[in-house]
């Protein structure tokens, strides 16, 4: 059975307007210039007279006209977007990346496109389908590319970044903080705080940040006569850092007054086993340190001492990288490392 909507007192379904574009070529001729007049209007580095260029504003705004910003990209043979490729969202490290990221490249007139690698996957999985979006430039994240890919890049004249770690090739740029450099400094502070048996909860064995963190923590105890008690990987997650812990401090284990965590995930997950599972106190029995100085390290329910990693300006060497083609030069290094800062709180 049908029902008249209209006889329900509802109105009558009727077919929507459609919408009409304003397009330059219509602006154009309603003011009486070139199309290319128009164009040149919304363009800020173009030479116009300030009186034409506020006539055709204002009367873009009058008729609700707004410039293609991809047919514009086509006719300059460049799109003004960057490509990001990240791989572990679940860490709260690379959402404020992709926004600070976002920020930048906004303020300089480009635009963010985002590719997430699968949990296992690597860039090269993604490269083919990125590159047919033109764009300019490649920022990549905690994720594998083959040198074949960085080569097709070259030729293809798209800069390519690395960053938050180092790759093992002069021919890439990379941009990172100075892993090992802060973590020799985290072991200063822990043993000054007379730490006597100090523990890693590592990341995955093969990215760059693990062997750097490790290798500067190391570094730093041996500096002071101390060696590490134990290694235990965490695998970068909340759920290893509560695993690694569990590890750490089973019965039997020789005593842990120090646990220093590649990153701050692992920290919250060893922080909630010690406080969940043991009656050992935080910091008086055992310190816990992290690396990101991610938002929630400052909640008082974390409270995490951790080093602070220089996001902005990382993230301001990556986008100026991105215009240099590739290192080789010899006037920049292809890796840059900057230094981050020990942020105290209550965990240590």
């Amino acid at each position: 059975m049908q029902h008249d909507s209209t006889a329900q007192g509802l109105p009558a379904l009727q077919n929507p307007t459609p919408v009409v574009r304003v397009t330059a070529r219509d602006l154009a001729q309603r003011i009486g210039v070139a199309t290319s007049t128009v164009t040149r209007a919304f363009d800020a580095q173009s030479r116009i007279s300030a009186k034409l260029r506020a006539r055709i504003l204002a009367m873009a705004e009058e008729l609700g006209y707004r410039p293609n910003a991809i047919a514009r990209s086509l006719n300059q043979r460049k799109t003004g977007i960057v490509a990001l490729v990240v791989g572990d969202m679940a860490n709260p490290f690379y959402p404020a990346l992709v926004e600070e990221l976002s920020l930048q490249l906004r303020q300089a007139g480009r635009q963010l496109l985002l590719f997430v690698v699968p949990p296992g996957g690597d860039a090269d999985e993604l490269m083919p389908q990125l590159l047919q979006f033109q764009v300019d430039g490649i920022v990549v994240t905690a994720a594998k590319l083959s040198s074949h890919l960085a080569d097709l890049c070259a030729r293809q004249g798209v800069g390519l970044v690395f960053m938050n770690r180092r790759v093992e090739d002069a021919s890439v740029w990379s941009v990172c903080c100075d892993n090992e450099r802060m973590s020799a400094e985290v072991a200063d502070y822990l043993v000054g705080q007379r730490r006597q048996a100090c523990a890693f909860v590592s990341g995955d064995a093969g990215i760059s940040t693990t062997a750097d963190r490790l290798r500067g923590f190391e570094r730093g105890l041996v500096a002071h006569g101390q060696r590490l008690v134990a290694c235990v990987e965490g695998g970068y997650t909340y759920e290893g850092g509560r695993e690694a812990a569990a590890r750490l401090f089973s019965a039997g284990q020789p005593a842990i007054d120090a646990v220093f965590c590649a990153n701050d995930v692992m920290a919250f997950g060893v922080l909630s086993y010690l406080r969940m599972n043991t009656t050992l106190r935080v910091p008086e029995d055992v310190a816990v340190v992290g690396f990101d100085d991610v938002r929630a390290a400052a909640w008082p329910e974390n409270s995490l001492t951790t080093v602070h990693q220089p996001l902005s300006q990382m993230i301001d060497c990556a986008i100026r990288l991105l215009g240099k083609g590739r290192p080789g030069d010899g006037v920049d290094p292809a890796l840059h490392e900057m230094p981050g800062h020990l942020v105290l709180r209550t965990s240590a």
